[in-house]
């Protein structure tokens, strides 16, 4: 339908399904990743399959990154990043910059999807919480990270029998922290990460602190169901402190009915939130692009979730909002689709 390619910024999920729904419909596209490969954050989390599959949605990344770089619509350039953008007539004239070595080239584009992701939240703020002071404090990440590398080991040392508590909405839902928002995903992650700690060592006892859950959906009553039968206690009411006490235990402190109440813990895993990329600021002022309030970028209306207030730019993914991994990918796809929709009608971009 046309001859210059869709420059999609961001070699996630999010870009690189938009660049394979494209491919799909014969559009030629170029995928723009600042990192040496693509994948995101997605290539390095864990799958949470146990005796079956969780729904977690890990496993598509691996077949978009093979996909989209083996197609011949799609040009990849990884270390790169978006420099600036000039309205062409009929498209726009990108400039890319080499993030190493400086060096710029110029992309026509016919129009250009932004892809830039998130940034997990700084557990570290949250002093009270201990991470990165206090031994036995994870984030959600960290422990994904070693459920995928298979060192396990370095979470439960060799130990049955351990008390892991999990603190849901880090970073998330928390006004003092500018972020008075629902990151989305983190209740579904710590579910299925909870059964798949379990399914691994069958001895250890679970517990989530929540201040209420947001698992909405199909699979939500599955999932709950599952978390029952493997005796996961569901504890509403978010921790004030975390202190270290005798033998590295962790001391959580809550408070029932007026009263502070501490419990004991072998490891904590912090369920850190969402956060705008910090290039999403610079970018979308330099490109035009409204922001929310809360620093994400925003589209056009409630009804054009994929088209921005900008002509011929377009956002896909978590840049535009908190969201799981289900949710990008759809969110990804309706971009791809609004794109082409366009090209029919002739609009242009």
């Amino acid at each position: 339908m046309v001859e210059k390619p869709v420059i999609i910024v961001g070699g996630g999920i999010a870009g690189l399904t938009v660049a394979k729904t494209l491919i799909d419909n014969g559009l030629p596209s170029t995928v723009v990743e600042r990192a040496p490969s693509l994948g995101g954050h997605v290539r390095k989390w864990a799958c949470m399959a146990t005796d079956r599959c969780q729904r977690c949605f890990c496993c598509l990344t691996e077949g978009l990154v093979q996909e989209v770089s083996a197609s011949e619509k799609v040009q990849v350039l990884t270390g790169r990043e978006l420099s600036s953008v000039v309205s062409n007539g009929d498209g726009k004239l990108v400039r890319l910059k080499d993030v190493t070595t400086g060096e710029e080239m110029l992309a026509e584009a016919s129009a250009l999807v932004l892809a830039t992701g998130f940034e997990p939240y700084d557990a570290a703020e949250k002093i009270f919480w201990g991470h990165g002071r206090l031994k036995g404090v994870y984030t959600l990440p960290e422990v994904d990270a070693l459920l995928r590398e298979d060192t396990l080991s370095a979470f439960n040392n060799g130990t049955s029998g351990l008390r892991v508590a999990f603190l849901q909405c880090v970073g998330s839902r928390d006004a003092a922290a500018g972020a008075n928002y629902c990151s989305q995903y983190c209740c579904k992650a710590a579910l299925r990460m909870a059964l798949k700690l379990i399914h691994e060592c069958t001895e250890m006892a679970v517990t989530v602190f929540y201040i209420d859950l947001q698992i909405a959906g199909k699979y939500a009553g599955e999932l709950l169901k599952k978390v029952e039968q493997k005796k996961v206690r569901l504890r509403q009411g978010v921790p004030g402190e975390i202190t270290q006490g005798p033998d590295d235990v962790l001391e959580v402190v809550t408070e029932q009915n007026g009263h502070n109440v501490r419990e004991q813990f072998d490891r904590v895993i912090l369920s850190v939130g969402q956060r705008p990329s910090r290039a999403a600021a610079s970018l979308a002022a330099q490109l035009g692009v409204p922001m929310s309030e809360f620093g994400f970028m925003e589209p056009k209306s409630a009804v054009s979730h994929s088209l921005t207030a900008v002509q011929g730019i377009y956002v896909a993914g978590t840049c535009s909002g908190p969201k799981d991994i289900e949710q990008t990918v759809q969110h990804a796809g309706q971009t791809a689709e609004a794109i082409l929709a366009d090209l029919r009608r002739g609009k242009l971009l």
